[in-house]
């Protein structure tokens, strides 16, 4: 590269630094809430407003194993009643619907990777409260195509802040070797279907370790069913799930 050339490389790398800087004096981080975008009058644990706090519909009763709110007193949701499942909990601190599906969707496709540091937040008390243990923690891959439409992965995104709120490691411990059609249109049964054999896992990284397998948003347990599946037949001790939200059991059932 000749002088000119390393002279406009160091130039547009000072605009770049520049234009960040004027970006984060324009628009300061946790100054406004995440959901109503409202100033916020005071620095808050979840970056939201009370307004909108008080909105966000959190799981109450829990199923004990995969998490999504029940709305009678038993323990166990029907899908756990008449399914086995691969990993051995899943929690969520949020319901999808409302507030808490706003929140995911502009994390996921609005492009706002801010609101993953408060979903986060929300996921390491859970994590906490539930008593829940990892060695490490795996985020739900996808293809590189899919990541390269996207330009980022969610999941990754919310395991890295939750690593840093927990003190423990994050991994790539799953690759996503095949493309597979949109979840959100077909049925358990076919979510099932649709995901058999589309994860491998990486067993030097993932061997004898408790995971915590990171997703965004638990609905039928097919993506987190395969994963762990993968995960343990990659040598792993145990697979739990932890996720910013989990659809109510009607959506499960359908």
């Amino acid at each position: 590269m000749d002088g000119g050339g390393i002279r406009l490389k160091k130039f547009k790398a000072r605009a770049k630094k520049a234009l960040v800087g004027f970006v984060d004096w324009m628009f300061p981080k946790d100054v406004t809430c995440d959901l109503c975008g409202g100033e916020l009058v005071a620095k808050t644990r979840y970056n939201l407003c009370a307004g909108c706090l008080s909105e966000l519909p959190r799981v109450l009763n829990p199923c004990a194993v995969c998490g999504t709110e029940i709305a009678d007193e038993a323990s166990y949701c029907i899908r756990c009643q008449n399914t086995e499942s691969r990993f051995s909990l899943n929690r969520a601190p949020l319901l999808y619907e409302g507030a808490g599906a706003q929140l995911v969707l502009s994390l996921k496709y609005g492009g706002n990777k801010y609101i993953a540091d408060t979903l986060a937040a929300m996921m390491a008390d859970v994590f906490i409260k539930e008593n829940m243990a990892a060695d490490l923690l795996v985020f739900v891959p996808m293809t590189k195509e899919d990541r390269k439409k996207r330009g980022f992965n969610q999941s990754e995104l919310l395991a890295k802040r939750l690593g840093e709120r927990l003190n423990l490691p994050v991994i790539e411990g799953l690759l996503k070797i095949r493309q597979t059609p949109l979840q959100k249109n077909l049925t358990a049964k076919e979510r099932a279907e649709n995901l058999s054999g589309a994860f491998i896992a990486v067993p030097h990284l993932v061997s004898r370790s408790k995971i915590l397998l990171v997703d965004d948003v638990f609905t039928t347990g097919s993506t987190a069913n395969e994963c762990a599946k993968t995960l343990l037949k990659a040598g792993a001790q145990s697979v739990s799930v932890l996720c910013a939200a989990v659809t109510k059991q009607k959506i499960l059932l359908e």
